[in-house]
């Protein structure tokens, strides 16, 4: 069965492949000659000239494919079908091998692609809420399939070596025979030259001219043969070499997504097996030919051209074993120090018998990677300086590896070059280039490797942390494999936007709970400035650059990447364990809430991300109006300094108002193990803590004498008269101003939340004075009421009860923290 068949299976996220292939190749031809199409050596085929012919015929045979598929299909798909026929063979006709490379990279992104959308949906396990292990069967065993295929092609290979050297054995034998035969043949001729009588040769000489002449037969047979096993072998190498090194490619490819959170099957071990097979092979047979030259001339021969193809090959797979194993940061900032490691997979061939070779790292910019890829070196200004940026290249016995670690790098500084119209330091991207001189054993060539490090943006302050990390999810995301440094398109499908984000949020609150088609429908709504609720009105826009971390949203003063990356901050330190259990809804507008609990009974409350302020969550509910009907409150967002002084579980337990969790789950069942439970004092103090409250809710504090008293005294009721300076708070529903238009259905509130100083009374302390403050702000009274019943040590009376400090009141009143220690108690 076709692994399309697999992809077609996951029909919500087909949006996503055809964005995919989009305007690279037409997804019909996929989907109808999937078969085929996946039973084709497209990873086989290096893009190199020599492979044109085979390349075009894998297009004639696509385009007959076609055509047979098209006469067994209706008439509307037929015509497709043959359109498409036409447009294959007169687009890639001049061209073939781009129809291989196209073909090979869209396969490997197809099935990148798919291994990420089964990892979406692997599920949390219900006992202890520990994330279930990433659905990857299917990627393991497309590597697994390719291990066992190369491997099989690799034993061919050594077989096809193997009949070379018994090929070599038995013509040299020949040659020995030949020669002795010769020599015979030579004194029987003579012997016969020296008969005056002999009129015709004798027999024995004929029958030594004979057989020397079926020796000759058979040794031209043998040289025929050797000489085509010779040339099947080479060919077999390189088509072998051609699929390991796509192979490495696209572990570098792989390896450059993990960077936004994809899940990374590391196969170099494997892969430097292959290496190393494949250098023994070529070593093999360039031994053979070197013996085979000895005994004949092989200059103008059908293999005179194989000792140079096979020092080319094996060039390149020096140069491709060089690589970057572990890199650098790619958000980098100056003066910090930074690691990475570079690795060789051909080690045991390295000829170094008294030093290891050198590494050296240089920072270069993305101009002069271009000129590396096109020249091979670059010519021109050094760009930064890297302090410790040498390593040995050395082999360990332990890991049977042979890499340079550079564990105390540092960019001392970087030199910029001149930016393109509005384009930010942030947008500019630079690389690690690490070089160095190998010898190969076995061969005389000293070749001179090359290893650049994925793109990375230099910064010189934390604050510009954001937009560059902007900048490489961008590059990680949708840069191709094979591409001039470091270009990347300017704008990308929504799917492949939404697939993006997926990825990065869940890597980085480390959670199993991906994103839905709701949340994907709001951020739309969001950085398209349009109000659809449907997914499919989306599928088909696309998202430039300059929407996701360029232009402000509208109405804001922040970028849709800033938004999101503050909502993922806030959500790793604080509300992961929320998410992973379904508690917050997250990903929704406000509007939409109102339409969601206005379908509830009152109480009812969701938790959504603020879409006004970065990094904030907010608490919506549905209760009683004080003008009639049903009103939606929502609370002012709560940032990562609020949820430092206080969890949002017990923010949620303080407002008396929120009854059950949206859809109807009750608070205290959905939010019970998030409570934090209360501390009594020690050493004879009681314990003082913060509450939190929203405007229109009651302000109680509970005040309590630090030190416990033996005689029971009577409970002291202040009502506080109003002062000047003291701010007044309106709490009455009706004096609050509405949001208009905010919700559908029912209008909301934007409620203040205070943080209210309590303390609480151990238990310890049953003769301790109870006396309470009771602060009500909102009366008109301008009095002060005292109840001493008959205490003789109280007098009445206002002049004599101490006003309270600035200090105190914000204490009681004010939604900033205040550190207790510095509050004086107030005294009667």
């Amino acid at each position: 069965m076709a692994f399309w068949s697999e992809i077609v299976k996951l029909q919500k996220f087909l949006p996503q492949f055809q964005a995919l292939y989009a305007q690279r190749f037409p997804i019909e031809v996929r989907h109808y000659l999937a078969e085929w199409i996946e039973q084709q050596p497209w990873s086989s085929i290096p893009i190199n000239p020599t492979n044109e012919n085979l390349a075009r015929n894998l297009l004639d045979a696509m385009v007959s494919e076609l055509q047979k598929m098209s006469s067994r299909m209706p008439y509307s798909v037929k015509c497709k079908l043959n359109e498409y026929a036409v447009v294959l063979k007169k687009t890639f006709d001049q061209q073939p091998l781009e129809l291989v490379n196209i073909m090979n990279c869209l396969l490997m992104q197809e099935n990148q692609l798919f291994q990420e959308l089964r990892q979406t949906q692997a599920s949390v396990v219900s006992t202890g809420n520990v994330p279930a292990q990433p659905v990857l069967a299917t990627n393991n065993k497309r590597i697994k399939q390719e291990d066992a295929n190369i491997l099989q092609q690799l034993t061919l290979l050594s077989g096809s070596v193997k009949t070379i050297q018994m090929y070599r054995s038995t013509i040299q034998q020949m040659n020995e025979v030949s020669d002795q035969e010769q020599q015979q043949l030579a004194a029987c001729y003579q012997s016969q030259h020296h008969l005056p009588q002999a009129s015709s040769p004798l027999p024995e000489y004929t029958k030594r001219e004979e057989h020397t002449s079926q020796q000759k037969s058979t040794w031209d047979d043998h040289r025929r043969k050797r000489n085509y096993s010779i040339l099947e072998a080479v060919g077999s190498l390189e088509q072998v070499q051609g699929t390991v090194l796509n192979m490495i490619q696209d572990w570098k490819r792989r390896l450059q997504l993990s960077g936004n959170g994809a899940y990374f099957e590391d196969n170099l071990g494997s892969l430097q097996e292959w290496c190393d097979k494949l250098a023994e092979m070529n070593c093999q047979i360039q031994q053979e030919l070197g013996l085979i030259s000895t005994c004949e001339d092989i200059a103008s021969d059908q293999i005179s051209g194989v000792p140079d193809k096979l020092s080319s090959l094996l060039n390149n797979l020096v140069r491709s074993a060089f690589l970057v194993e572990k890199q650098p940061p790619q958000v980098l900032k100056t003066q910090s120090k930074f690691s990475s490691t570079v690795r060789f997979l051909l080690g045991v061939k390295l000829n170094a018998p008294t030093k290891p070779p050198v590494v050296k790292a240089i920072i270069i910019t993305e101009q002069q990677a271009r000129v590396m890829r096109q020249h091979g070196n670059i010519h021109s200004e050094n760009t930064g300086e890297i302090m410790n940026n040498t390593s040995l290249l050395e082999f360990s016995n332990a890991t049977k590896t042979t890499s340079a670690s550079f564990r105390n790098m540092s960019l001392k500084k970087i030199k910029r070059s001149d930016r393109r119209g509005t384009e930010s330091v942030t947008e500019e991207k630079f690389a690690v280039l690490f070089s160095s001189e190998l010898s190969i054993t076995g061969s005389e060539m000293k070749c001179h490797v090359q290893a650049i490090s994925l793109p990375i943006v230099v910064i010189v302050h934390g604050s510009q942390d954001n937009n560059a990390t902007a900048t490489i999810l961008w590059d990680n995301a949708f840069s191709e494999i094979e591409r001039l440094p470091f270009h990347v398109p300017d704008r990308v499908s929504w799917p492949q936007m939404c697939e993006t984000l997926n990825m990065k949020f869940m890597a980085e609150v480390q959670s199993t709970q991906g994103l839905c088609t709701e949340h994907f429908v709001f951020l739309a709504q969001k950085i398209f400035d349009e109000q659809s609720y449907s997914m499919v009105d989306f599928t088909n826009r696309m998202v430039s650059w300059s929407q996701f971390n360029k232009e402000n949203l509208p109405g804001r003063t922040f970028t849709f990447w800033q938004w999101f990356d503050g909502v993922m901050e806030l959500t790793k330190k604080h509300l992961k364990d929320y998410w992973n259990n379904g508690l917050i809804l997250g990903f929704v507008s406000k509007q939409y809430a109102n339409i969601l609990l206005n379908q509830r009974v009152n109480g009812t409350f969701l938790l959504r991300f603020s879409d006004s302020e970065i990094g904030g969550i907010t608490i919506a509910w549905i209760d009683d109006s004080e003008k009639g009907g049903r009103q939606v409150y929502n609370v002012q967002p709560f940032t990562t300094k609020d949820l430092t002084i206080r969890s949002l579980g017990d923010r949620v337990r303080d407002i008396e108002r929120l009854l059950c969790l949206y859809p109807s789950k009750p608070k205290d069942e959905a939010f019970k193990k998030y409570y934090t439970k209360e501390v009594k004092g020690k050493d004879g103090y009681l314990h003082a803590g913060v509450k939190t409250t929203v405007n229109g809710e009651q302000t109680q504090v509970v005040a309590q004498p630090m030190v416990p008293s033996p005689v029971p005294q009577s409970c002291v009721v202040c009502t506080t008269p109003e002062m000047p300076g003291w701010p007044q708070v309106p709490c009455n529903p009706s004096n609050i101003s509405y949001d208009k238009g905010d919700a559908p259905i029912a209008s909301s509130i934007s409620l203040l939340p205070n943080m209210m100083t309590t303390v609480n009374q151990g238990e310890d302390f049953p003769n301790a004075i109870q006396c309470s403050h009771l602060i009500d702000p909102y009366r008109a009274e301008n009095d002060m009421e005292m109840n001493f019943e008959n205490d003789p040590q109280f007098v009445r009376g206002v002049d004599n009860i101490p006003i309270p400090s600035e200090l105190e009141l914000n204490a009681l009143l004010n939604m900033n923290t205040v550190d207790m220690s510095l509050v004086n108690s107030t005294e009667f």
